[in-house]
């Protein structure tokens, strides 16, 4: 048997223990960098959903001091002129003074009010009597707070 043929006939490759091994790492790594994946894509979520919320109501607190009243439904917040403004009262009877409405107070990407990024749609609580807005959603933050409460 020549040197040759003994070299040959050594066969490259990677053994069953030294697969594993490598399978056991990859498995340990993502163990450890997709939760962090998901977290980071809440924690996006959780950003957008506070922005969305603080320009909602920054154009509540417009609407109100320019008509007198809170908006009688959210949606008046994008109202195309005071003859559009959904009714004459709000929720505490507060008369809305339409000739000072100058809005829309708020303009998003759909034309209308912005989205909740959990729930994927404008379905925000509103109430009427005292302004408050708050997000729809079941979900609890990152720190433990309801989304329906921020």
């Amino acid at each position: 048997m020549t040197r040759y043929s003994m070299i040959r006939r050594k066969q490259w490759g990677f053994t069953l223990i030294e697969m594993l091994i490598v399978i056991t790492v990859i498995a340990i790594l993502a163990m450890l960098v997709v939760p962090r994946m998901l977290a980071a894509k809440r924690h996006a979520k959780e950003v957008q959903l506070a922005g969305n919320l603080k320009q909602v109501r920054d154009a509540i607190e417009r609407f109100e001091a320019t008509t007198g009243a809170w908006p009688p439904s959210l949606t008046d917040i994008v109202a195309a002129s005071g003859a559009a403004v959904s009714a004459d009262l709000d929720g505490s009877g507060g008369y809305v003074d339409r000739t000072a409405y100058d809005g829309p107070y708020i303009i998003a990407i759909n034309g209308g009010l912005p989205l909740d990024p959990f729930t994927e749609v404008t379905d925000w609580n509103y109430d009427n009597v005292t302004g408050a807005v708050h997000s729809s959603s079941t979900l609890s933050g990152l720190d433990g707070s309801d989304y329906n409460t921020w």
